[in-house]
């Protein structure tokens, strides 16, 4: 199944952070009682049940971000070696490069691979942040991956429906979802001293996404995308560039990376 998101044009330009300050805990915010709605809540500790084995994602992931073969014209694929990360890691690492002197729009697609299915309708998103956090600040206990993007830069590129299944959990399905790439906002980027972009994919119940109770999400592994103006990176450069840090994430807020 391919979809694509013609609208999705965020891509690289994080402004507003749309998981931050929210209610996240297991998924499930406790409702106020109207009769004590004028007193503090008490600490609660939430205590959660054990999650089975099968209720957790085993091998959900984006398969691969590749350039929609139309549009390889626009911005070129280089040639890497693997590098030396530090913590939190992604997976894979896809190297472009483009003309920061010329406006075009390319076009990535994600493989989404072992997507499990539910009898309720769930929602796939893309999510993306020029940050890395080494601990999670949400809470995701029916995800065995747990967040690694920064809370306070994350950005969801495109939401995405994927229907409901008779087989319930015990089967999986696969898509192919599309997000253009403005090279005009890349140069704004990486003349930022941003040039490394990281991705996760979540899904959620579509009720628990309309409710935005985001700790029921599950999640992918850590993918990235790394970009570079006009040609590109000898391999020492492209080691140093994924190796440091974007210098968007030095003064964010709460930084715990």
């Amino acid at each position: 199944m391919k979809i694509n998101n013609s609208t999705a044009y965020a891509l690289l330009l994080a402004s507003s952070p749309v998981l931050a300050n929210t209610k996240l805990g297991g998924g499930q915010p406790s409702q106020p009682n109207p009769e004590t709605a004028d007193t503090p809540p008490a600490e609660v500790k939430e205590v959660r049940p054990p999650i089975p084995p099968s209720k957790t994602n085993q091998r959900f992931n984006i398969a691969s971000i590749d350039l929609d073969k139309s549009k390889k014209n626009t911005v070129k694929v280089c040639d890497t070696q693997d590098v030396q990360q530090k913590q939190p890691k992604a997976r894979n690492i896809k190297s472009l490069a483009f003309n920061p002197n010329q406006k075009q729009v390319a076009t990535l697609q994600f493989a989404m691979e072992d997507i499990p299915t539910s009898k309720d309708e769930q929602i796939l998103l893309v999510l993306y942040s020029r940050c890395l956090s080494k601990k999670p600040k949400i809470k995701t206990p029916l995800s065995r991956k747990k967040l690694r993007l920064d809370t306070n830069d994350i950005e969801i590129l495109g939401t995405y429906a994927v229907a409901g299944s008779s087989d319930g959990d015990q089967s999986t399905t696969q898509m192919t979802v599309e997000v253009d790439l403005e090279t005009d906002k890349l140069t704004k980027q990486t003349a930022a001293g941003n040039d490394t972009f990281y991705f996760q994919a979540a899904l959620l119940k579509k009720s628990d996404f309309d409710k935005k109770h985001y700790g029921a999400t599950k999640l992918s592994p850590l993918e990235a995308v790394h970009v570079t103006n006009k040609s590109c990176p000898d391999q020492k450069n492209f080691s140093n560039q994924v190796r440091s840090e974007n210098k968007s994430c030095k003064d964010l807020p709460n930084k715990s990376n």
